[in-house]
């Protein structure tokens, strides 16, 4: 299944099925959960409001049942190949064929009185970007204490904790970036402001952040100091147009 898993966006330009059906956004998020894989889709036409869609299946070939007298069949006929078919009764009412080469997924999709559609789609990098101020000159351990602690606390503080335990609830990217490659990319800004920026830019567009307020009792004089800010895991596409090259601050690789 691991061919079909990631965060895939529309490719306008790639695809060939004419704009005026073209959505302005539409990103699928395929999950590896067990046996089965979770579909995550959003996708929004010209002037109408976006659309959600979740399910789960389980590509074994096997029809499971859902609602209204329908069912879902999902297999994986090659290595390369993902279909998923809705019946009701003889009737199919639905196909979706997603074939995957590289980062790249081409789905052909057919219903009953429409003209069938081919999109394409390109797989998203999933990371979590910390930025720390330089303008602090804090020692390096002190750095990595910091950058360990918004890191964590990004996650952790999605978590419900009861005794010895923890369920985090972790939106697509998140999931997939914990059973992935655990991309991380530290940054730094100049200052508090630029900190604050990059953190309240993060909450506005819905994207994962954690802020973090030494107590100051190493460093700082004894004076409570924000010190990093950690944004993601989340897609590129979400994190470059806050803290990439022409992010709303300026940034430094660290």
């Amino acid at each position: 299944m691991k061919p079909f898993t990631g965060i895939w966006l529309f490719d306008h330009q790639r695809s060939p099925h004419g704009t005026q059906t073209n959505p302005i956004l539409d990103r699928c998020a395929i999950v590896p959960a067990g046996e089965a894989l979770q579909f995550h889709i959003r996708s929004q036409a010209e002037g109408q409001p976006p659309q959600r869609a979740h399910f789960s299946a389980i590509p074994d070939g096997q029809p499971r049942d859902l609602s209204g007298g329908r069912v879902l069949v999902c297999a994986v006929p090659t290595p390369s190949v993902l279909v998923t078919e809705i019946r009701q009764g003889p009737a199919t009412l639905h196909v979706a064929r997603r074939e995957v080469a590289g980062n790249t997924m081409t789905v052909h999709e057919s219903t009953p009185g429409q003209q069938p559609t081919v999109s394409v789609y390109h797989r998203c990098p999933i990371k979590q970007v910390i930025v720390y101020r330089r303008d602090l000159k804090m020692r390096k351990g002190k750095i990595a204490a910091q950058v360990a602690h918004a890191a964590m606390r990004v996650l952790l503080q999605r978590g419900d904790a009861a005794g010895d335990a923890m369920q985090i609830a972790l939106t697509p990217a998140m999931s997939l970036w914990v059973q992935g490659r655990f991309t991380k990319v530290v940054l730094s800004v100049e200052s508090e402001a630029d900190l604050l920026k990059i953190h309240q830019t993060a909450k506005e567009r819905g994207v994962p952040t954690a802020l973090i307020t030494d107590s100051g009792k190493t460093e700082f004089g004894g004076v409570p100091t924000r010190t990093t800010v950690a944004i993601g895991p989340a897609t590129a596409d979400e994190i470059d147009p806050i803290t990439g090259r022409d992010g709303v601050v300026a940034t430094k690789l660290a």
